[in-house]
């Protein structure tokens, strides 16, 4: 992240700081000095230690992401200071002078880095993440990752984005578009004589219009609240407005911002410990780190050199925020592929990875990032520059699509068809017609086998209930039971709404009583029901927890209200959750089965037995509650095959197959069928084993 501006060491600075100290640092209207600001630098190393420590999986750092948060109110602050102050002396902004600067901090180190990640990826990676990281580059060398990357995580059955080794470019893209944007808006406000009391009216209203998007968008939109421009626009305000607000101050007023300046350090901090995933963020929550950032920049404007400018200033801090961007750059490929060399790699591989970015960060520094960007013969000739800039941007761009095109190319074979066709391979049912999905709250009833007279067997749940329908409806057809679906992605049966997925816990519960209702109306012979527990296991990423309690309790709940039926209510056990992407894990390994036998896991860890003990344990006292286990099948022995008789397991990091599940349906057949009531039908019904029937209105059975 370049978080760029006035706070940046220019050639010769960082000598006179040690030579005068921290009082020199003057507040002119708005606008600190061109001297170094070590709060700035050190604010700089925070916020990047804060993002790579999260992105190792260190526990106490899950919300550390907040670091970007960090890095967009710095760029707002200074880069709105930089421009007033140009307006106030000049009565004018030089605008191709202003690209040029920017161009020549960021795309040297830049194109290096995705250059250098494209050879890499080029080296590792098999064909699907190839064209994927190439797909990403493009995107990332014409700032728009953030809306490619927010495209990609916004659908739930899409291939998971977190192993592509560009993911982090998303916010440098917001940087670059805020950079682009920002100038034009600056200008537009300031015109005329009441240009300093308009330009905080238009920073205002654009805070407070960006705010209301993003608190909207987090709740119905949540990945366009993360990665899009018009969601964060705010933070860069915020930090705009405390630089044109800016005012020299007191001794006394000096004593209350130092104050409020550790203050907000401890409030930055708080956030990284106590915020668990991304789950309801940004929103209102992001208001946390913000509010903590224009803290620390308030004391250090107002009290320079105290408190919390003090810790800032230490040489850790310095020598870290001066490598920041570079770190930000290198930190996130190194990790993913040492992940691809390490398939389940740990925390302290993660760290190692991290740690080896860190070197490669403080080389790109001394020999690229500040030779460039202080280049006399560049400095001086802005149109150059930019001209330059161009010249990277189409070089990145091309390259981009030249793995592509040789990613597409390996992709035509017989092999990695068959691997990308298990990526997709869900449930032979639409899960766009069968499967609520997004901020759906009525549910959809799909209806399978033997006709409505026959006895009804209900399944409900989440995308791990829908992994079971294919064998549960093999099994029924030849039980001759009818079978009706009731299903919404990244919702669980039980009453728990942590999933990693789902916007909305609202959303869930809204859609979940009301499927139970529906179940109701059915009167149904049997249910059978099945929810995501992974949400228990600690190091998932940016998954949102669940402690143990509130998933008992939530099943609990669920199972209290179904009990009511009087009829069987069984739980199927989650399926093992293997600790990577068995597919991408496999590529990665070759697609021969011996190659594939790397990517096998552990059994016992995968089988996540407290989470299977807490609903048992949520089941006591309900005589009509059962529970099947089919783990012994996936997981036949102390290892977790990541291929069975030729077919691959899992599709993804915890879903199976639809084909490997449809193996199942004896096992269905045999643990399923006897723990429910028998039927007598009729000797001429004819059994229906098509595709769906008919798909009904969700109050058509009532």
């Amino acid at each position: 992240m370049a978080a760029d501006g006035i706070g940046d060491v220019q050639p010769g600075a960082r000598r006179k700081w040690r030579r005068t100290g921290v009082a020199d640092l003057s507040v002119t209207a708005g606008v600190t000095s061109p001297t170094f600001r070590p709060d700035i630098e050190g604010l700089r190393g925070v916020a990047v230690l804060l993002v790579v420590a999260c992105h190792c999986a260190i526990p106490w750092t899950t919300g550390g992401f907040i670091g970007v948060d960090v890095f967009f109110v710095l760029s707002g602050y200074l880069i709105t200071g930089l421009l007033a102050a140009e307006q106030r002396a000049a009565r004018r902004v030089d605008l191709v002078g202003f690209y040029a600067r920017r161009a020549r901090r960021l795309l040297p180190a830049g194109v290096l880095v995705l250059l250098a990640t494209l050879a890499a990826a080029l080296a590792l990676l098999p064909p699907p993440e190839l064209v994927s990281a190439g797909r990403a580059a493009l995107a990332a060398a014409l700032y728009v990752s953030n809306v490619f990357f927010d495209h990609g995580a916004s659908d739930y059955f899409a291939p998971a984005v977190e192993t592509n080794p560009l993911l982090h470019t998303w916010s440098l893209g917001v940087e670059e578009q805020f950079y682009l944007i920002w100038p034009l808006l600056l200008l537009f406000a300031a015109r005329g004589q009441n240009g300093a009391r308009r330009s905080l009216a238009v920073l205002g209203a654009l805070a407070l219009l960006s705010f209301a998007c993003c608190a909207l968008a987090t709740r119905l939109a949540p990945t366009l609240a993360f990665y899009e421009l018009p969601a964060r626009a705010w933070e860069f305000a915020a930090g705009g407005l405390l630089a044109l607000r800016a005012r020299p101050v007191g001794a006394r007023a000096a004593h209350g911002a130092s104050a409020a300046g550790i203050g907000g350090l401890v409030l930055m901090l708080a956030a990284a410990v106590l915020l668990e995933g991304g789950a309801g963020f940004p929103g209102w929550r992001a208001l946390v780190p913000v509010a903590g950032t224009l803290a620390v920049l308030h004391a250090g404007t107002a009290a320079p050199g105290r408190g919390v400018g003090r810790l800032l200033a230490t040489a850790p801090l310095q020598f870290v925020g001066s490598r920041s961007y570079s770190w930000y750059l290198w930190h996130w490929p190194c990790i993913v592929f040492a992940g691809v060399l390490v398939p389940g790699i740990g925390v302290r591989g993660k760290v190692v990875a991290a740690l080896v970015a860190l070197l490669l960060a403080t080389a790109t520094y001394s020999l690229v990032e500040r030779p460039v960007r202080f280049d006399a013969r560049l400095v001086t000739r802005a149109r150059l520059s930019l001209r330059l800039a161009a010249a990277a941007i189409l070089c990145a761009a091309a390259t981009a699509a030249a793995l592509i095109a040789i990613g597409d190319v390996q992709a035509t074979d017989a092999g990695w068809r068959a691997l990308a066709a298990a990526t997709t391979d869900i449930a032979e049912l639409s899960h766009h017609d069968c499967v609520s999905a997004g901020r759906a709250t009525e549910p959809v009833i799909c209806e399978f086998g033997a006709d409505a007279t026959a006895p009804t067997l209900v399944l409900f749940g989440d995308s791990h209930a829908l992994q079971w329908f294919n064998p549960l409806r093999r099994a029924a057809t030849l039980e001759r039971w009818h079978l009706v679906t009731l299903l919404k992605a990244g919702c669980p049966a039980s009453d728990s709404n942590a999933h990693p997925v789902e916007a909305s816990a609202g959303t869930c519960r809204t859609w979940r009583a009301r499927a139970i209702e529906r179940i109701g109306a059915l009167h149904p012979a049997g249910v059978v029901l099945a929810s995501y527990t992974g949400s228990t296991l600690r190091g998932f990423g940016a998954e949102a927890r669940l402690s143990l309690e509130e998933l008992r309790a939530g099943t609990r709940r669920t199972l209290e209200q179904l009990s009511r039926l009087a009829v069987p209510i069984v739980v199927l056990r989650d399926s093992p959750l293997p600790p990577y992407d068995l597919a991408v894990c496999v590529g990665r390994r070759g697609l021969a089965e011996s190659a594939a036998g790397a990517c096998d896991f552990d059994a016992a860890a995968a089988v996540n037995e407290p989470a299977f003990a807490a609903e048992r344990e949520a089941a006591a006292g309900l005589p009509n509650v059962q529970f099947v286990d089919l783990s012994d099948l996936i997981c036949p022995g102390r290892s977790c095959p990541a291929l069975q008789h030729g077919l691959y397991v899992y599709r993804d990091d915890n879903h199976l197959t639809g084909s490997f599940a449809a193996t199942l349906a004896p096992a269905f057949q045999a643990r399923l069928f006897p723990l429910l009531p028998r039927a007598q039908l009729a000797a001429e019904q004819q059994v229906l084993d098509t595709a769906p029937v008919r798909r009904a209105d969700p109050g058509a059975l009532e």
